[in-house]
């Protein structure tokens, strides 16, 4: 009996030796994959409307959540989109315009959230030269478009609002890098762009460049955005991200000169450029009907405008609500 008793034993501490081992394996790996999901690439547009992301990772701010972050520069939200969609980076920057014209292409595209706005971003800028003074002027007249993006949205927009939408005007599609030399050279006679173009036209113009767009017509919003099945395996990832981004939204607001400052030296940018648009930032973390709003609106202009075909989506799919929600219930 002795023996067999103590047979049991050993069997019991076995097996209780053998369930602490496998629940030491499955923590190993849960805790392997949660340090995995925390090391993320971010594309992010070089413009100081990325400036919460260029905070946070400036002042240690990602790795407070416990995120190891590597940001990848792009020329544009479209650009960072494109990295995110070949799978290059895991999250992109992009504006509500690319967020639209994508959800006719694709379903698997999320908004985790806007965390800036401006309603002066986009300008209808022309050189005093020119002689237009207002947008009837334009009648004739050549302007320079980024085709497919807000700065034909916005023109459209204007002519709408100015009630000049069936006077004849050529509309010349350029690469943004083209806009400013185009305007300069006279090669057009306005140019409907975003800034920092509106900036670098004034430094370097030798004429006056006038402003005959109307501020307050398009509600342009930078966006964080990320593929669909992404989230299904980076747990709270998402979570501590716009935590991350709340923070340094926070910071930026309490202290604009030394966020201008931080900016403009992670831009390699002129003090002055950042300046020139900074009060027309809104920075503030949310995900609610004004973007809904202005997605439907910009669905219905780019259909009417033949620049895209099918059914609009339902762009309350769009938005992946939880992270926000949970960032916001977290806040100190």
């Amino acid at each position: 009996m002795p023996v067999l008793k103590s047979k049991k034993l050993a069997l019991c501490a076995f097996i209780l030796v053998l369930c602490a081992a496998i629940v030491s394996v499955i923590l190993a790996t849960k805790s392997n994959k949660k340090a995995s999901s925390s090391k993320i690439k971010i594309g992010v547009a070089l413009t100081p409307l990325s400036s919460p992301f260029l905070v946070a990772d400036q002042l240690g701010i990602f790795k407070k959540m416990g995120l190891d972050v590597t940001i990848y520069p792009c020329s544009s939200g479209a650009a960072c989109t494109r990295l995110m969609l070949d799978r290059n980076v895991d999250y992109a920057t992009a504006s509500d315009s690319v967020v639209m014209f994508q959800s006719f292409d694709r379903d698997d595209v999320s908004v985790l959230a806007s965390f800036v706005e401006s309603d002066n971003d986009l300008k209808l800028l022309t050189l005093t030269p020119a002689n237009i003074d207002q947008v009837s002027d334009l009648e004739g007249k050549k302007v320079g478009i980024i085709k497919g993006t807000s700065s034909e949205f916005y023109f459209d927009s204007v002519l709408i609002s100015a009630g000049a939408q069936h006077i004849s005007v050529e509309k010349v599609y350029l690469h943004p890098y083209e806009l400013v030399p185009a305007l300069l050279s006279y090669r057009v006679d306005a140019i409907s762009s975003w800034e920092p173009m509106g900036f670098e036209a004034d430094l370097l113009s030798v004429a006056e460049v006038k402003n005959i767009g109307t501020r307050g017509i398009y509600q342009l919003s930078f966006n964080l955005l990320t593929r669909a099945p992404y989230l299904e395996f980076v747990g709270d990832e998402p979570i501590r991200l716009l935590r991350a981004i709340d923070t340094a939204i926070g910071w930026i607001n309490s202290n604009p000169d030394l966020a201008i400052g931080l900016i403009a030296q992670r831009l390699d940018a002129p003090l002055n450029q950042v300046e020139w648009s900074w009060n027309d930032y809104l920075f503030r973390l949310s995900l609610g009907n004004s973007l809904l709003s202005n997605l439907q609106l910009q669905a219905r202009w780019a259909l009417e405008s033949g620049l895209v075909s099918g059914t609009p989506p339902d762009y309350r799919e769009v938005f992946y609500t939880y992270p926000y929600q949970q960032a916001l219930s977290q806040r100190d």
